[in-house]
């Protein structure tokens, strides 16, 4: 059986990279990841420019 959580991961280098933060920065106690759904992008600007990408996933936990 599966249960789904929700995480956003965060970078300041691209959305994979936000995607990999959030699934290795899953909390241990909250199950074992085995696969995710991203479902919403977005991001921050500071001066003029690209800060931060985020990402909402929903991780289907064991």
């Amino acid at each position: 059986m599966y249960t789904m959580k929700e995480v956003i991961g965060v970078s300041t280098a691209g959305f994979s990279d936000a995607v990999r933060n959030a699934i290795r920065q899953f909390p241990k106690d909250s199950g074992t990841p085995a696969w995710f759904e991203v479902i919403e992008k977005r991001g921050t600007v500071r001066d003029d420019d690209v800060f931060e990408y985020q990402v909402k996933l929903s991780v289907g936990v064991k």
